[in-house]
């Protein structure tokens, strides 16, 4: 049976009030969704965070599924959309959509709903300590799993919902919208729900419980409210109603009343003079620039065309070179230059990438006819302007995308940065040395790129669009084999049972070690350890105490170590190159010990040691498996 639809009435009702601080008694709750359903709305919007905190977590589900339960009307119409992405500890309103807790979220959901696969599933709001990939490709995962069939999203612009549906189709889009917070028009997010044909759930339609009240005392409503002769809140939700598809407004209540007003305002009919007024005074047009992103775009007839998988010639075009940070595209951009393109860069310039347009349009205007452009431009939005820029002038553009992973960038990155300061820089370090060195992009730079890239594409406005991928030349004097090994929980323990040890003696082997290591040294390999030691930035012990935990440990082992390399930085957010799963150690004991990468074998305990040794190229062990090994 098809599931319905979610959007079968201009309503629907948000279950926040009803499930939160100052919510009614629990049968006054289920008298107002009652009354809700009996009047025709069919959409039920909770979440398993609407409670009063952690110990109450799917309140607001439980409630909608009684509230269904005892409903006389046709239950297979109407839709309970539920969301998870948010924990809610001592009453406070807390993000955490980290894969653990949206799969234990989807399973309470699924206990307090009484389904076995949740029919309407909305992420809560993008967490920002967790990459959108990860939160993204989790979601995929429960769906395939058949635990979540239709998906949409909430608190999200345009790009976040292109992003997703490269993981999954987005039926939904739900934000903030109300006469008095119009953002989720102008940034196109509305736009785009219509032109996905998904429904845009507007949330806080009178502007939030805090706000509400400033709808008596708007200037552009009141001429509308003595006209037509209804409440402030009644004419601000006709208002979103004139809008129609795809907005679909919900409603919060706390008392009955609250809901009949609200749907008084179905009946309210406003005329072309209201919508002149309207258009003039509380417009909800999208702006140029969003807009223009969102639509495929054509290239001018009497534009040039291009040879596909072209380098530097002498006809006329523009070129946008994109890629991540340390994508490697200083190397492709000096051949352009050679050539005698005129070259366009913001790190060159300074300011904000929007500032290289009225320079681009000058260069342009005075005869420069081959011009090349070296900048991430991860998004549509962010090129856009350019192919404008190209277009009005009949020059055709050219993207050449280097398509370079990220750990291969993050590894370019440390090369970069070692080569010319002699080290691995700390994160004030970079932080300093980025205002007069444009190349040091933080990690969690790279990683908002990597999160936010659209491919680039025809339809955009290219002549061309030519993919360049990234292979590393391998350097013929790094020959030797290496063992790289975690340390706390793979090598060693403490004694006092902490985490990891804050003097030499705290330190005690594991059992086991000694022995295999040794088979490894006999057959060529050198040992390293690489260590993240967080407790130094955290105050918890000192540098030299580290060290000596270390010397401790080569003691016990009686094996010689190379070199023993560790990051003493704060844990989050990665700040620096050298926190595992960056690269950075291995890159600098690569170029100091002439490591061959291919050779390179990793041995750890944790998640980031598995992502760094596959960011690095290296093949992992699990410590347990690796020391249990009978030989290498």
């Amino acid at each position: 049976m098809s599931s319905p639809k979610i959007n079968s009435f201009p309503i629907g009702l948000g279950l926040l009030r009803l499930a939160t601080e100052g919510r009614p008694s629990h049968d006054d709750a289920m008298a107002i969704i009652h009354a809700a359903l009996d009047a025709g709305i069919r959409l039920l919007d909770t979440a398993d965070s609407y409670c009063l905190d952690e110990k109450e977590k799917h309140y607001g589900e439980r409630l909608a599924k009684e509230s269904l339960g005892r409903w006389n009307g046709p239950r297979e119409e109407v839709v309970i959309a539920t969301k998870a992405g948010m924990i809610r500890p001592k009453g406070k309103w807390v993000p955490d959509a980290s894969p653990k807790q949206l799969r234990k979220a989807i399973d309470g959901s699924l206990a307090a709903l009484g389904v076995e696969r949740i029919p309407f599933f909305q992420l809560h709001l993008r967490d920002p300590r967790v990459p959108f990939e990860e939160t993204l490709g989790t979601l995929a995962e429960l769906q395939k799993s058949g635990k979540i069939d239709r998906i949409g999203l909430c608190n999200v612009d345009p790009l976040e919902v292109r992003q997703a549906r490269r993981h999954f189709d987005v039926v939904s889009i739900q934000n903030e919208l109300s006469v008095l917070n119009r953002g989720a028009a102008t940034d196109g997010s509305v736009e785009l729900a219509r032109l996905m044909k998904i429904p845009f759930l507007a949330y806080r339609p009178l502007g939030g419980y805090a706000k509400v009240e400033k709808l008596a005392t708007n200037r552009m409503l009141t001429p509308l409210v003595k006209k037509h002769q209804v409440s402030p809140e009644e004419m601000a939700l006709a208002i979103l109603l004139r809008l129609g598809d795809p907005v679909v407004p919900l409603v919060g209540a706390r008392r009955i009343a609250s809901l009949q007003s609200s749907l008084r305002s179905l009946k309210i009919q406003l005329d072309e003079e209201d919508d002149l007024w309207i258009r003039s005074k509380i417009s909800f047009e999208t702006s140029e620039e969003a807009k223009s992103s969102l639509v495929s775009r054509s290239i001018p007839m009497s534009t040039p065309k291009l040879q596909p998988n072209a380098g530097p010639g002498d006809l006329p075009e523009v070129v946008m070179l994109m890629g991540i940070q340390g994508a490697g595209k200083s190397e492709l951009v000096r051949s352009y230059v050679e050539r005698g393109y005129a070259r366009l860069n913001r790190d060159e310039l300074g300011g904000k990438l929007s500032d290289l347009i009225p320079e681009l349009t000058r260069m342009i205007d005075e005869g420069e006819q081959r011009i090349v452009l070296d900048n991430t431009y991860p998004t549509r939005v962010s090129r856009t302007p350019v192919i404008d820029v190209a277009h009005f002038f009949g020059l055709p553009i050219r993207c050449k995308h280097i398509a370079t992973p990220i750990h291969e960038a993050r590894i370019n990155v440390a090369l970069r940065m070692i080569a010319r300061y002699g080290k691995l820089l700390g994160p004030n370090e970079m932080k300093e040395n980025s205002k007069t060195d444009p190349n040091l992009p933080p990690p969690v730079a790279m990683q908002r790129w990597s999160e936010s890239f659209e491919p680039p594409a025809i339809d955009e406005g290219f002549a061309a669009v030519d993919i360049v991928t990234f292979e590393r030349r391998k350097n013929p004097e790094w020959t030797r084999k290496g063992l790289l090994l975690d340390v706390d929980g793979t090598l060693r323990k403490t004694k006092s049972g902490e985490l990891y040890p804050r003097s030499a003696e705290d330190v005690e082997l594991l059992p086991g070690r000694r022995e295999v290591l040794l088979r490894w040294l006999e057959r060529g390999y050198l040992l390293f350890f690489v260590s993240n030691q967080s407790g130094i930035a955290s105050g918890k012990m000192e540098a030299v105490d580290a060290e000596a935990a270390f010397q401790r440990t080569i003691e016990l082992l009686d094996l010689p170590v190379t070199e023993v390399a560790y990051c003493p930085h704060s844990a989050f957010p990665a700040g620096c190159f050298c926190r595992k799963p960056m690269p950075g150690l291995a890159v600098s004991m690569m170029i100091k010990h002439h490591l061959d990468p291919s050779q390179m074998v990793m041995v750890g305990d944790m998640q980031s040691d598995s992502e760094f040794a596959k960011g690095i190229g290296a093949t992992y062990f699990e410590a347990d498996r690796f020391f249990a090994m009978v030989s290498p």
